[in-house]
């Protein structure tokens, strides 16, 4: 069975303000009684409580009403600036996304595929050598808002202040988090546990809190695994397209051929396969038609049975086939891309022509 948490496991040995913070693990059967405890929340004396079958823990001297989202919230505010002045480092850690270091030259940019989410580290106290913030403060003013903890260099009083929000009870509020400065709120705490784990770990986006108006500095990247489309032409006249969806080729080959017999290979930009046959009811073109057109006017010249004028769509076979093909061979209704090689009846079809996309270009990028 999962132990309860105990509730009180820290106090102060001083109920006026200020004492020293006291962990029940520092506390003995024979120092227990060396000197007072009192509770961080409602300031009533406290007893250790060492043995037993509980957890070690403190519990109040007398009954009293105490509230443990205020023991929680100062708690925080002690353990979170104890460890900032006695440490060296105070760590934090940002979550970002970074974009691709080629978003500017690549043609095919995407910023909802060309990036990855990398944590960066960094740290509140040092950096480089540098001490960034050495001052830890508690609800002390500043820019019209009292933060729970204002963390400032004293060797360069004019450096952004860091606010650091205890996410007690409610979130901070709007104006706070618009004011352009740089703020740090941590989880909603709801146990001694979580507070600790910000003390052993730092500061994790994402994990342990949230940061606003904070610019960390991002690391390069370049995606090389990026699925692509890929259109090749061969000396036959037949083209082969792989498609993104189905992860064959990636972006680390955007400059480079795939195929060593291939005569031309193209790069097709937002370009799908349409597997339900909307581009017969819309009369829009096909990838496979998309890219022979693209190569006819282009120049390029070549016969290939997608983009004659006797291939049409059989909704029967839900296919195309060629309509004229009781003339050239019955047993073949359904002839692949070189037929059109040695078909005598071979005509370019100049509906798709007329139909391609006046920005056809945009579509592909040539290697």
């Amino acid at each position: 069975m999962k132990t309860k948490e105990v509730k009180y496991r820290y106090c102060k040995d001083k109920n006026d303000g200020g004492g020293e913070l006291v962990c029940i693990n520092d506390v003995t059967v024979e120092n227990r009684y060396y000197r007072k405890y009192y509770c961080l929340s409602c300031g009533k004396e406290m007893m250790a409580y060492l043995r037993g079958k509980k957890e070690r823990h403190f519990h109040h001297k007398a009954d009293c009403e105490c509230n443990s989202e205020t023991y929680l919230h100062i708690l925080a505010k002690c353990l979170i600036k104890n460890k900032f002045m006695i440490s060296d480092t105070f760590p934090i850690v940002f979550k970002r996304v970074v974009q691709c270091s080629e978003r500017d030259n690549c043609p095919f940019y995407n910023e909802e595929e060309c990036y990855e989410e990398r944590e960066v580290k960094s740290d509140l106290k040092t950096w480089n050598g540098k001490i960034i913030y050495d001052v830890c403060d508690v609800e002390e003013p500043y820019g019209g808002f009292k933060p729970d903890l204002l963390l400032s260099c004293s060797s360069k009083p004019n450096r952004d202040r860091v606010f650091i929000e205890i996410f007690k009870s409610h979130a901070s509020e709007t104006n706070k988090l618009s004011s352009g400065y740089k703020i740090i709120e941590t989880v909603q705490i709801k146990s001694e546990t979580e507070i600790e784990d910000i003390i052993k770990r730092g500061f994790v986006e994402g994990d342990n809190c949230k940061t606003v108006g904070f610019k960390p500095q991002l690391p390069t990247i370049r995606k090389e695994d990026v699925p692509i489309n890929r259109l090749a032409l061969f000396k036959n006249g037949a083209i082969k397209i792989n498609r993104a969806i189905d992860y064959e080729i990636y972006c680390d080959h955007l400059r480079h051929k795939v195929y060593p017999d291939s005569v031309l290979e193209l790069n097709m930009k937002d370009v799908g396969i349409d597997i339900w046959g909307d581009h017969v009811l819309n009369k829009t073109l096909d990838a496979y038609q998309l890219g022979l057109v693209y190569l006819v006017k282009r120049g390029i010249s070549l016969r290939n049975c997608i983009i004659c004028k006797y291939r049409k769509y059989n909704n029967a076979y839900d296919i195309y086939m060629c309509i004229r093909y009781k003339e050239l061979n019955p047993s073949n209704r359904f002839p692949i891309q070189t037929c059109a090689n040695k078909c005598p009846l071979y005509e370019l079809n100049s509906e798709l022509i007329n139909r391609a996309p006046k920005d056809i270009d945009q579509f592909f990028h040539e290697i």
